[in-house]
């Protein structure tokens, strides 16, 4: 037992100088990793970006079935949300922000479309079948304008 012990500290003394490897790190983890690694009802996830940034990106989206995925849509997306068209600097990957922006709400946004009910006897395959249909069901609207996506 005093063997093992002595082993597992051993183990564990390692100095700061070795480099950070992202899969395995036995290093101490940092302040952002530690900050919520689990889900509780009672704690809600916080909003994936922040206010200015959600009012600028949500009016952008409403505007990419005509201008598609492009900066021509953040800036007006921006005047429609009563800021500057300076404000898309906020943004500093342009339309890729705004790209990232739909897929992040869409799948946020299932948990709210999908309802398993407990009686339903689905399995596993046919519960990624419907999320998956349905996740792609949102994007029917803007759909068209995946092959612009960057342009001007």
């Amino acid at each position: 037992m005093a063997k093992t012990s002595a082993t597992c500290r051993r183990l564990l003394s390692v100095p700061c100088s070795l480099p950070y490897s992202p899969s395995v790190s036995l290093l101490p983890p940092t302040r952002k990793a530690l900050c919520r690694s689990y889900y509780s009802e009672h704690h809600p996830d916080p909003e994936p970006f922040p206010p200015a940034q959600t009012a600028i990106l949500s009016a952008a989206l409403n505007r990419v079935p005509e201008y598609g995925f492009t900066s021509r849509a953040l800036s007006l997306g921006a005047k429609d949300a009563g800021y500057l068209e300076a404000s898309i600097q906020l943004f500093p990957r342009g339309a890729y922000d705004l790209i990232n922006f739909h897929l992040v709400t869409q799948r946020l946004a299932l948990k709210d479309r999908v309802q398993f009910s407990a009686d339903a006897k689905l399995g596993v395959g046919q519960k990624v079948r419907v999320l998956t249909l349905e996740r792609l069901l949102a994007n029917k609207d803007v759909i068209h304008q995946w092959q612009a996506v960057g342009r001007t």
